[in-house]
């Protein structure tokens, strides 16, 4: 099959998605790539395992906020035009297409004259969510930022809408995404390289690992109000891949800690090999994030043979089986605490988590089973645009 993939991501989870989606797919189908910027190969380069990479200029974003935003979204909207027009002549049999940093769904999406599957992790509608408050909604101008806000959205959703399929991470994502957009995608999950992410059997620490960017949606504060609980508080280390909002969030947990009396440490990481011996030195990783569509890191912490606590909400209740790969609580700094402490000082259970949870990985999350799914969903891709042309 002759593919024409394009994205528009950030450092992170949703490029690592497409990285390994990507090296997958290459071992037998054709594959050119479609970008707008070329540093965002600078995390997770998908050039070396296509075939042609296009370069589309006038795509670079100009700002994330104000009068920058706007400018923006006119960029990417136009450099979508030029982007279709390419696919649309390129004789390609289907488009996979992931999100856009500027307009969370792709303008591209609109004018594909060919199949196209688009997946889609979260809709724009969660800047609404109460966690974002302070950040977008409030302060100086709120009437008008929520106009914005809302004008983005309906632009998110129409292109969403566009795409002749729509595969999500989740099934907590799926019905969110049915929420706003009012179409129901199919299920993807995603992996995790069991190859790279495994034990190392090495001296673990004691100290809690949280990954993810620095920011309010990760709930980093609530791990540290969490240990601050305890009589006895674990250091907790912090690791970041995108800065997003990075200096200001980090200095107020800097002073929260120094407030509750717990340790902290902060390290911007960019290497797996690095992060795969962060999750194999720490006694437990922990996932406070708000509404986490699905959350890798849990996935390659139980990889590795190190239990996760996390929060019993969103995707996290698909990846962590309570009480046999993890614990899961409600979103009490008490309750929180009370697993942390419970796994650190129970070996036999933090012992039986650590086999199992690497077991249920290889059984169940990796990036073979899920690429294989995104195969049946392209050829569900072309069974869908074959009707709707009959239609």
């Amino acid at each position: 099959m002759r593919i024409a993939f394009f994205h528009n991501l950030p450092s992170g989870g949703a490029k690592r998605t497409a990285f390994e989606f990507i090296k997958y797919l290459a071992k037998q189908h054709q594959i050119d790539l479609y970008l707008y910027d070329k540093k965002a190969e600078d995390f997770m380069d998908l050039r070396p395992l296509v075939r042609n990479t296009i370069l589309v200029e006038g795509g670079e974003t100009s700002g994330a906020k104000g009068i920058g935003r706007l400018i923006s979204l006119s960029r990417v909207r136009a450099a979508s035009q030029k982007t279709a027009r390419l696919i649309n002549d390129g004789s390609y049999d289907l488009a996979l297409v992931m999100q856009c940093k500027v307009s969370n769904s792709p303008f591209l999406l609109r004018c594909l004259r060919i199949p196209s599957l688009y997946f889609c992790h979260e809709a724009a509608a969660k800047i609404m969510e109460p966690h974002y408050r302070g950040l977008a909604q409030d302060g100086r101008l709120a009437h008008l930022k929520n106009m914005i806000l809302r004008w983005g959205m309906a632009i998110d959703r129409a292109n969403a809408v566009s795409a002749t399929l729509i595969c999500t991470s989740s099934l907590y994502s799926r019905e969110n995404l049915y929420r706003n957009y009012g179409v129901y995608p199919r299920l993807n999950y995603l992996g995790v390289d069991t190859q790279h992410f495994h034990p190392l059997d090495l001296q673990r620490e004691p100290i809690l690992l949280c990954v993810g960017a620095l920011n309010a949606a990760k709930g980093q504060d609530f791990v540290i109000k969490s240990v601050g609980t305890l009589s006895q508080r674990p250091p907790i280390k912090f690791i970041y891949n995108f800065a997003y909002g990075a200096a200001e969030y980090q200095s107020h947990l800097v002073r929260l800690a120094e407030k509750l009396g717990v340790s902290v440490s902060f390290d911007c990481l960019v290497t797996d090999d690095a992060l795969l011996n962060a999750y194999n030195r720490a006694i437990l990783t922990v996932t406070p994030t708000l509404l986490e569509p699905l959350g890798l890191v849990a996935l390659e912490s139980m990889a590795c043979g190190t239990p996760v606590v996390g929060i019993a909400e969103a995707g996290v209740r698909e990846t962590v089986l309570h009480n046999e790969t993890g614990l899961l609580t409600e979103r009490d700094p008490h309750e929180f605490g009370q697993a942390i402490e419970r796994l650190i000082k129970d070996k036999s259970l933090w012992t039986a988590m650590s086999v199992r949870g690497r077991q249920r990985v290889l059984e169940c999350w990796t990036w073979e089973q899920a690429s294989r799914q995104l195969e049946k969903n392209m050829h569900k891709t072309l069974e869908r645009h074959a009707e709707q042309r009959l239609h």
